[in-house]
């Protein structure tokens, strides 16, 4: 019968670093790994303080947890990680288990250490990259009844702290949207059965604003066994939206370019028939008949000048959709400007987009003329009574008014197109006014930043010009939304940071542009009143340059703001 191997034999061979503590923390024994794991020779550490060697913010802590232990006032059930020093000078992570007398029959308290350096790094790593990262990282026990990992994006993501969550770990469910839970409760299940996943689902309610997340997740398996599911959380709001409306753009234009171009090839085949008819009654082209050839001219003429407006409209619509694709391709980030000249170059398009259609007479005021005081849309019925017919001028074109009124020296922080997107609201608010085109244009800056308030007597923007631009829109064959010029102002105060809004009632709109300022010039609080060689109509403004060719003219939704005289 053989002897087995000696336990020292034994203690060598293991890999991890075993050694054995006296109750004051002084060496007695270590195994020959001690050497590969911190580059000491076991013999030089026998009877030396084995905490002198751990790093020097660690150290308290490991003392106390070790006297605690040796005292029977804490039990080691947990590792714990520390710092040590190596022999070449640095420093290694070790995870060690204390082991008591009573469980070892040993004289002695035996700790077992593993170098888990790179472990605690990439960790480290990781819960770096977690804490700046705007997605949300989290880790769950595989029956979702515990949190055992989350960095701080979860609370402006799902609106719920860490705190909250480590204390009720499903409570993110209540911020998902109803329609959406049982989805993601689905997705939660097969998680915890060993299942991958790759969710998209929205966030809010379904009257209010809606979020969208996308949670790709993975199952933690450990042997056969399932013993966490973790994963991140990305809001893509706006890559859903924008995928959205590009989509819905592309329908625009296709039914657009689909319903006037029916509308081309009917009137040429018109002309076509009605011409092949006339002929055919007078084949000679006897102008004594009235129905001949000779008698087409007229109605030839009006069927030209159909082709010609929808011809028009189409290349319009192309330009604004390219204005679109352009503005979502452009990488340029928001930068100061001053607002004064980015309101006159957008007033300066709309004279020279109007010119040789409508008049249009420009009034510069401070807000202590009034411009700035109205409240609403429905001053312009107090000068008036009533719609009225257009005014026209020398020429019998009809006169647009336009009011302005803004300050000098307010700097804001925005997309270099704002002076477009202005334009863009005034060109509609001209285009689709039933009366007297009137239209004021008030900014003020604020807490929050620079406000653009453009006032119109339209009638009210549809619900589903103003919704397009919102996840309440749905497009379908027989909903379509003309809205593409609000597009580009949505896209402009997107870019910038900033908001549209709305507020439409019967007599008139207030379309609302809203972008971050950067503070005032100079003179805090001072306005500016209209520069004395200001052009003030179209009729002198012939020889200016500025004009807004290869931008599109009005789109048929985007009216905007107005003002009584």
């Amino acid at each position: 019968m053989h002897d087995g191997p000696d336990p020292e034999t034994l203690l060598n061979l293991a890999q991890d670093k075993i050694v054995v503590l006296d109750e004051d923390g002084v060496y007695r024994h270590l195994n020959a790994a001690t050497a590969d794991v911190i580059g000491f020779d076991p013999e030089e550490l026998v009877g030396r303080d084995a905490f002198e060697l751990v790093h020097p913010e660690d150290e308290e802590r490991l003392r106390e947890t070790f006297a605690a232990i040796v005292a029977g006032e804490a039990e080691p059930d947990e590792p714990i990680e520390y710092r040590y020093a190596t022999g070449d000078g640095g420093w290694a992570w070790l995870r060690t288990r204390v082991h008591a007398p009573a469980s070892t029959g040993v004289d002695g308290y035996v700790l077992t250490s593993r170098d888990v350096t790179r472990e605690v790094e990439s960790r480290r790593r990781l819960e770096t990259i977690a804490s700046v990262s705007p997605d949300v990282f989290w880790m769950f026990t595989a029956d979702w009844s515990e949190l055992l990992f989350v960095n701080d994006a979860v609370e402006r993501v799902f609106d719920v702290s860490a705190e909250r969550l480590e204390n009720d770990p499903q409570v993110f469910l209540d911020s998902i949207h109803p329609d959406d839970r049982p989805y993601v409760e689905r997705a939660m299940e097969r998680l915890s059965a060993g299942e991958s996943t790759l969710i998209d689902y929205r966030m809010g309610t379904p009257d209010g604003a809606t979020r969208w997340v996308r949670a790709p997740g993975e199952p933690v398996v450990e042997g056969d066994e399932v013993v966490a599911v973790t994963g991140f959380a990305r809001d893509v709001t706006d890559e859903y939206r924008r995928e959205r409306q590009l989509a819905v753009m592309d329908n625009l234009l296709r039914h657009t370019i689909r319903n006037d171009m029916n509308i081309v090839d009917g009137t040429a085949e018109r002309i076509a028939d009605r011409v092949a008819a006339a002929e055919a009654s007078d084949p000679e082209g006897s102008s004594s008949d009235p129905t001949g050839v000779a008698g087409l001219e007229a109605e030839i003429t009006e069927h030209a000048e159909t082709i010609r407006r929808i011809a028009s409209d189409l290349l319009t619509t192309a330009e604004k959709q390219r204005g679109v694709i352009d503005l979502l391709r452009q990488r340029d980030s928001p930068r100061s400007v001053a607002i004064a000249p980015v309101v006159e170059e957008a007033i300066d398009m709309v004279v020279d987009d109007c010119d040789g259609r409508d008049g249009v007479e420009v009034d510069y005021r401070e807000p202590s003329d009034g411009g700035a005081a109205a409240d609403g849309p429905h001053d312009f019925e107090s000068a008036g009574g009533g719609p009225r017919d257009r005014e026209r001028d020398p020429d019998g074109d009809a006169v647009a008014s336009v009011s302005v009124s803004y300050p000098r020296d307010v700097q804001a922080f925005t997309h270099p197109e704002l002076d477009y997107a202005i334009a863009e609201l005034v060109e509609n608010a001209i285009e689709h006014a039933e009366s007297t085109p009137r239209v004021r244009i008030d900014v003020t800056e604020s807490a929050d930043g620079v406000e653009i308030a453009i006032r119109d007597n339209c009638p009210p923007i549809p619900a589903e010009e103003r919704y397009v631009i919102t996840d309440r829109w749905e497009m379908d064959d027989l909903r379509h939304t003309g809205g593409m010029g609000l597009w580009l102002v949505y896209w402009v105060a997107n870019r910038s940071g900033g908001d549209l809004s709305f507020d439409t009632h019967q007599d008139g709109n207030v379309v609302t542009l809203s972008v971050p300022s950067t503070g005032r010039e100079k003179g805090e609080g001072s306005l500016a009143p209209a520069p004395p060689d200001r052009p003030q109509t179209a009729a002198n403004r012939a020889d200016q340059d500025g004009g807004a060719e290869g931008r599109g003219g009005p789109g048929p939704a985007a009216e905007s703001g107005a003002e009584t005289d």
